[in-house]
């Protein structure tokens, strides 16, 4: 009956799949609406999280929607042997997606933190010779190859398409890896509404973001021991003992003989 049921579950599913995917026309309608970016159909397993997040009033997201479609996916694949399974099947996908999708937004923010100073200097140095901060952005955001660069020039596109210039900054922050940012976007958003001093504030939030990135710096020091905790007990107590504590017992076995 499990079997039976799960079946039945899978090809609702299916069904849901296909009827949620976009017909030909809609696709190439919708392609011809998002010019540059062409319209991409969802994977299977992103199409049934969405689906199943947007029962529960969620709103659509990439990571989110792959996470649960997997989670989804593990939960019928393990019950189809058993119910206890496919829960512990579930749990486990979950636990270690949630793990990776954590260790991978730690991995930007800290690629982020890295560098955001030389972003804050490039503002400084743009803001003392006179450039407005939207001018400003233009300027800094080509010469910046990581993250940032990245978040600076998508603010520019949609400075371009007509948004405002504190409205599109302040949208950087919102990201997932984006929260660092907040250190570049306060004086840039207070000096565009507020009218304050730009300059001051800026050399103040590169003080501040060197600070954090050499903290960030110091911690991963502190992990390494730790981490090569492990890699160093299974290679050196195996020749620890072999060299050390295998010769003492072999001798005093042979004392022990006599």
């Amino acid at each position: 009956m499990t079997v039976v049921a799960v079946g039945w579950a899978l090809a609702v599913l299916w069904g849901a799949l296909l009827l949620h995917a976009p017909s030909a026309a809609v696709r190439a309608r919708l392609g011809a609406l998002s010019a540059p970016r062409p319209y991409r159909r969802a994977r299977p397993v992103a199409s049934l999280g969405r689906i199943l997040r947007s029962t529960v009033g969620r709103q659509p997201d990439a990571a989110a929607d792959r996470r649960a479609g997997a989670v989804a996916l593990a939960l019928l694949a393990g019950a189809t042997v058993d119910v206890t399974l496919g829960l512990a099947a579930a749990a486990l996908s979950w636990f270690v997606l949630r793990r990776r999708a954590a260790r991978r937004r730690q991995r930007e923010a800290a690629a982020v933190l890295a560098e955001l100073p030389e972003a804050v200097d490039l503002f400084a140095l743009a803001a003392s010779a006179g450039l407005s901060v939207r001018l400003a952005a233009e300027a800094v955001a080509p010469r910046l190859d990581g993250p940032v660069g990245s978040a600076l020039d998508r603010a520019v596109r949609q400075m371009r398409f007509g948004v405002e210039t504190a409205e599109a900054l302040e949208a950087l922050p919102r990201a997932p890896a984006g929260e660092p940012l907040r250190l570049l976007v306060r004086p840039l958003t207070d000096s565009l509404r507020y009218g304050s001093a730009l300059g001051p504030a800026l050399e103040q939030a590169a003080a501040v973001a060197r600070a954090e990135r050499r903290r960030q710096a110091e911690a991963a020091a502190r992990r390494i021991p730790l981490r090569l905790l492990f890699p160093l007990t299974l290679c050196v107590l195996p020749a620890f003992v072999l060299l050390t504590i295998l010769p003492t017992v072999a001798q005093s076995l042979e004392l022990l003989r006599f």
